[in-house]
């Protein structure tokens, strides 16, 4: 089944509605994502920051349904434009929105050339597509992604390419079908930071040609800095903060966010201890009552254990769920 795209481009690509996520464990009830809400338009660069196990990737693999039932339950609402995917429809996903995963050399089939792999995604999703169409059609995508010499490499196997090469096999495979929104996680991840530049652009350089809106998961600032007009910070399985990129980079309101900017290294810090944020992220079998960062926050007040803070507007186009976030943004 192809979906058509729609003319629309006010609709929203994307409409998260309070996704929550939890996996049963031998240890108890892990709540990995707990009430998530966001939309996506035509175009948007939105970057989604935050720690290991704050929920980044695993709220990706609940909009993309990759998550086994069981051991993980998914409740809320996702939408693709007017499409409800609470219950599966074939030809959105891996189709209208797609995904470049974090570790491209385990993604990837050792026993199969790439040519195959990518060409496999047209023989499936567009039925009729022959093998010859389909091998050509992956040249045309492994030039787009500026792998030399494609029409020769296109038999290679993927043990034969560099990681950096490797992640620009993914991206041509999430990009075949030209979707409307691709999800990108840790695409840099164990790449140099010439490969990690490199990769970054290619993925600036397709949104501009193509389109396409892109979720950036990272919990890199810089990445997030240079290439997001959005960002959404999570913590604790919550959005704790989003707006701008620009304007949260420069004046954090949520006290996290504060954290994340300030253990950015920077030159003039040639003498100067690397600030780093106390403790630990929260267990997420036993979140902390009230706001979950509080017992790593050195703002906290006795409201902070008792009272969990809503995401709220602080300023037009930002919101932070912080009890104090108010104050930080008047100064």
């Amino acid at each position: 089944m192809t979906v058509a795209r729609s003319a629309d481009t006010d609709m929203p690509v994307l409409a998260v509605d309070d996704l929550r996520v939890s996996f049963k464990t031998p240890h108890g009830l892990v709540h990995a994502v707990n009430g998530v809400s966001y939309v996506i338009r035509p175009g948007d660069a939105v970057g989604i920051l935050g720690e290991s196990g704050s929920g980044k990737s695993v709220s990706a693999g609940a909009v993309m349904g990759l998550l086994d039932s069981p051991p993980a339950e998914v409740t809320g609402a996702i939408r693709y434009r007017d499409v409800n995917l609470s219950n599966e429809v074939s030809g959105i996903r891996g189709d209208r929105i797609a995904m470049v995963f974090q570790d491209a050399i385990t993604a990837l089939n050792p026993g199969l050339t790439v040519g195959y792999q990518i060409g496999e995604i047209f023989r499936v999703h567009r039925p009729g597509t022959s093998w010859q169409e389909a091998t050509e059609k992956a040249i045309g995508l492994m030039d787009q992604v500026k792998i030399p010499s494609a029409r020769q490499r296109v038999k290679s196997y993927p043990h034969e390419f560099s990681g950096g090469m490797s992640q620009r096999i993914m991206i041509a495979m999430a990009i075949a079908l030209s979707p409307d929104v691709l999800i990108a996680d840790e695409p840099t991840t164990a790449l140099d930071v010439t490969v990690q530049a490199q990769i970054m652009q290619l993925l600036a350089e397709l949104r501009r040609d193509t389109g396409m809106a892109l979720i950036l998961i990272t919990h890199d600032i810089g990445v997030v800095a240079e290439a997001t007009d959005r960002v959404m910070v999570m913590y604790g399985g919550r959005i704790v903060e989003r707006g701008s990129t620009v304007d949260i980079v420069a004046h954090p309101a949520h006290p996290y966010t504060e954290g994340l900017m300030n253990s950015v290294p920077r030159a003039e810090m040639k003498h100067e201890r690397l600030h780093t944020i106390k403790g630990a992220p929260p267990v997420m079998t036993t979140i902390p009552s009230g706001c979950a960062f509080h017992p790593r926050c050195a703002r906290r007040k006795p409201v902070c254990e008792g009272e969990r803070p809503e995401l709220r507007n602080v300023m037009p186009g930002r919101e932070s769920a912080c009890h104090f976030a108010a104050e930080v943004v008047d100064g």
